[in-house]
C-alpha cells in the first residue's frame, strides 16, 4: 500500500474539489492555477509532472478520450512510455537492481505503462495497482486516429470545430486538459473590443463550453490550466459556470512523502549518506523546505549531493529565499524567524506575543488577531518583534513589498504592464499556500501615495488583490498581517476598516535601563572587560537613543578597536563612539513620531510598562489623555512644519 493511500490527508485535496463538483454534475469546465507545473503524486504511476497527472485523474474519473492541447504543441496524446522516461531523467522511480529486477513499484509502474502501449489487457497489471489504462478503449472507432491530431497547434477554426465535434459526441467521455491558457485567453482588451479573429472566437467558445448543458450531460470534463489568473481575461475568473481551483504548494505532509520517497529509492550513495539523514532529520527538512514545491525539494537535494553535504543550513536557506524572491520578482522574501524566537523583546510585547503563539497552538481563532500594527518611532525594532511573532507562534514569516519597494524590471504580460500586479497575484497565492504565516508590511504609509487631501482616495494605489486578501476572515488563524509604521497618520484608510488591525502595539525609545542591558547583549562577544553600561548610555544624554541606534555605536566602538589593532572593544572605545553618535532625528521629531503612535493606542497595555519621562505626562495610571497627546502633536507639528 502507498503511503498516499495510508495517510488520505497526502492526497492531492485540490483533485477532490474538482472530482466532488465534477461527480454531482454542478460543473465540467474548471480553472485551475498557480502550482501547475510542479510534480504530482499519483497512486500507481508515482510522481508525475503536472500535465500527466492531471491526464491521469480524468482517466480515473472515467474518461475514455483524454488529451490535451497547448498553441506550442497542439493536440497531445498521453504517452505513459514517455511519463515513465521523464521520471527516469528526474530519478524519481526506483532504478534496475543489480540482478535487473525492478522494485515492485517500479515494475507495477512499467507493466502498467508498457504493457497499455502494447494493448496488453487489464488483467496483465498486478493487481494491487490495477486501473483502466489511459485512452485503452480506443480502438473501437479509432478515436485516438482522428485527424484533430495533425492540425496547426494553432487555435484555428479547424481545431474548433474538431473540439466541439469531440465535445458533441456522447460515444465516449472526454477529458480536455488546455494548458497555457493566457496564449489565448490573455488579460488584454483586445478580446473585448469586439475582435473577430480566431483567439477572439476560441475564447467566447470556452464561454460557450462552461455553460452548455449537454456536455455535462455527456460527463465531458474541460480543465483549463494557468500559472497566474492575472495573465488571463478576468471573464474567465468571475464566470459562475467555471471554478476556479488552486493547486497550493504542496503542506508539510507533502513535503515529507517525497523526502521519504527521495531517501527510500536512494536514489544515489551520496544523497543518502550526505543530503537526507535520518528520520528526524528528514522531517526536520519537511519543515524548513515551506514554501518550495517538490521540484524545489528535488533540486535541493540534487545539488547538495553534488557539494556532498546536507540539504539544509545555508545551502537550504539561500535557495529558498532566492527561490521565493525570484518567484515573486521581489514583490517577497522570506526569512527564518527560528533564531530569533529564542530571543524576548519588551514586556507588552511577550505577552502580546504569547497570547497569539497560544491561540494558534490551541486552535482558537478568537485570541488571534486578523493583523497587529507596530506603531513607534524608526529603529524601535518593529522587524524583530514581527520576526519574534512568527518565531514564538512556530510560523513561517515572509515580508511583503509593495511597487514603490521593488527595484523590478517592468515585465510585459501579454501587452499589459501590470508586473507588479501580476506578480503580487501569485505572492498572494503563495502566503496562503504555506499558512500559517506572518506577513510583514514595512512603512505601510508608503503603500499607497495619497492621490488627494480626501481620506477615502488614500488608498488608490493599493492593489484591489492585497485590499481583498486582508479583508479575508477566511485566512482568520492562517494569515497574520503585521503592519509598521512611524506615521500612522499617513496610512491608508484600509488600515483602519474595523477587524483588520485592531491589535496594535507601541514601540518607543527605551529607558535608561533598558538602554543598559541592550548594549551589554550587543557588546557581551565583543569585550572581556567590565564596562558599566548604565553610566555610558544610561544618562539622559541619550535618552531617545532606540535599539537600532545602540547597535550603530556598538558597531562603531568596535571599529575603534579594530583601528587600534584590538579585536576586542573597551569602555573607552564605547564612550567615545557614544560622544560622537548623532541620531537621525531631533528630539522633536522623535517625540511627534512617539506620540503619533500613542494616540492609536486604545489599551494601556499596548504602551510599553515603563516609559522615558518625555512620555510619561501622557499616561495616568491606565489612562491614555489623548487630548493632551492631541494637544502637544499641534505645538510639535508647528516647530516642524509638519501637518497633523
Amino acid at each position: 500500500m502507498s503511503i498516499s493511500a495510508r495517510n488520505p490527508s497526502i492526497n492531492n485535496m485540490f483533485w477532490e474539489q474538482i472530482a466532488t463538483h465534477y461527480r454531482a454534475g454542478s460543473a465540467h469546465q474548471f480553472l485551475l492555477h498557480f502550482n501547475v507545473q510542479d510534480l504530482l503524486y499519483d497512486d500507481v504511476y508515482g510522481y508525475l509532472p503536472a500535465m500527466p497527472y492531471l491526464m491521469e485523474q480524468l482517466n480515473v474519473l472515467g474518461c475514455a478520450l483524454v488529451i490535451g492541447y497547448n498553441t506550442a504543441q497542439g493536440i497531445i496524446f498521453p504517452n505513459v512510455r514517455q511519463w515513465h522516461q521523464t521520471q527516469q531523467m528526474l530519478e524519481v522511480v526506483p532504478p534496475y537492481e543489480k540482478t535487473g529486477v525492478f522494485h515492485f513499484q517500479s515494475l507495477a509502474t512499467w507493466l502498467q505503462g508498457f504493457r497499455g502501449l502494447q494493448g496488453a489487457g487489464d488483467d496483465e497489471v498486478p493487481p494491487d495497482v490495477a486501473r483502466r489504462r489511459i485512452n485503452a478503449g480506443l480502438a473501437i472507432g479509432k478515436l485516438h486516429e482522428d485527424p484533430v491530431a495533425s492540425i496547426e497547434p494553432s487555435p484555428s477554426e479547424e481545431l474548433q470545430i474538431k473540439l466541439s465535434e469531440l465535445l458533441r459526441q456522447d460515444s465516449v467521455k472526454v477529458g480536455l486538459v488546455i494548458n497555457f491558457l493566457e496564449e489565448f485567453a490573455p488579460n488584454h482588451p483586445s478580446l473585448s473590443s469586439g475582435a473577430n479573429d480566431a483567439r477572439q472566437r476560441f475564447f467566447n467558445l470556452l464561454h460557450h463550453w462552461a455553460s452548455d448543458l449537454d456536455i455535462r450531460r455527456r460527463k465531458h470534463i474541460i480543465l483549463l490550466v494557468t500559472q497566474n489568473t492575472f495573465d488571463i481575461h478576468p471573464s474567465l475568473t468571475v464566470n459562475p459556470e467555471i471554478p476556479v481551483v488552486e493547486m497550493p504548494f504542496p503542506d508539510y505532509a507533502q513535503r515529507l512523502q517525497f523526502i521519504e520517497h527521495l531517501h527510500a529509492i536512494h536514489i544515489t550513495e551520496p544523497i543518502r549518506k550526505y543530503s537526507l539523514g535520518n528520520a528526524r532529520a528528514r522531517e526536520e527538512l519537511a519543515r524548513e523546505t515551506a514554501g518550495l514545491n517538490l521540484f524545489g525539494i528535488h533540486d535541493i537535494v540534487r545539488q547538495a549531493a553534488l557539494a556532498r553535504q546536507e540539504a539544509r543550513g545555508e545551502l537550504l536557506q539561500n535557495y529558498r529565499q532566492q527561490s521565493v524572491k525570484t518567484f515573486s520578482h521581489g514583490v517577497l522574501e522570506v526569512s527564518e524567524p527560528r533564531e530569533v524566537a529564542r530571543m524576548q523583546g519588551p514586556s507588552h510585547v511577550n505577552r502580546a506575543i504569547q497570547e497569539i503563539a497560544d491561540g494558534l497552538k490551541a486552535g482558537d481563532w478568537r485570541r488571534i488577531p486578523r493583523g497587529m500594527l507596530l506603531l513607534g518611532p524608526a529603529g524601535t525594532g518593529k522587524v524583530f518583534i514581527a520576526k519574534l511573532l512568527a518565531g514564538k507562534a512556530e510560523t513561517a514569516f515572509v515580508q511583503l513589498r509593495y511597487a514603490s519597494q521593488v527595484g523590478e524590471v517592468a515585465i510585459s504580460v501579454n501587452g499589459h504592464e501590470g508586473s507588479y500586479e501580476r506578480n503580487l497575484n501569485a505572492a498572494l497565492s503563495f502566503i496562503r499556500g504555506i499558512a500559517p504565516v506572518v506577513v510583514f508590511i514595512d512603512e505601510i504609509e508608503q503603500a499607497s501615495p495619497r492621490a488627494s487631501m480626501q481620506p477615502e482616495h488614500w488608498e488608490r494605489g493599493l492593489p484591489v488583490s492585497l485590499v481583498n486578501a486582508i479583508s479575508d476572515t477566511s485566512l482568520r488563524g492562517k494569515v497574520i498581517w503585521v503592519g509598521a509604521t512611524d506615521r500612522p497618520d499617513l496610512m491608508p484608510a484600509i488600515f483602519r476598516r474595523v477587524g483588520i488591525f485592531d491589535h496594535k502595539l507601541i514601540l518607543l525609545p527605551p529607558t535608561p535601563f533598558e538602554r543598559a542591558a541592550t548594549m551589554e547583549i550587543f557588546c557581551a562577544p565583543r569585550t572581556q572587560e567590565s564596562i558599566d553600561y548604565q553610566a555610558i548610555v544610561g544618562d539622559a544624554r541619550t535618552d531617545g537613543v532606540t535599539a537600532r541606534d545602540l547597535w550603530l555605536i556598538m558597531q562603531r566602538a568596535r571599529n575603534i578597536a579594530l583601528r587600534d589593532r584590538r579585536e576586542q572593544l573597551t569602555e573607552a572605545d564605547l564612550r567615545e563612539a557614544v560622544d560622537d553618535f548623532v541620531p537621525d532625528y531631533s528630539p522633536e521629531m522623535q517625540q511627534f513620531m512617539g506620540l503619533l503612535a500613542m494616540r492609536e493606542a486604545n489599551s494601556r497595555a499596548m504602551l510599553p510598562d515603563a516609559l522615558l519621562p518625555v512620555y510619561q505626562e501622557f499616561v495616568e495610571g491606565t489612562r491614555i489623555d489623548k487630548t493632551k497627546i492631541n494637544r502637544r502633536l499641534l505645538e510639535l507639528s508647528g516647530v516642524l512644519g509638519l501637518q497633523v
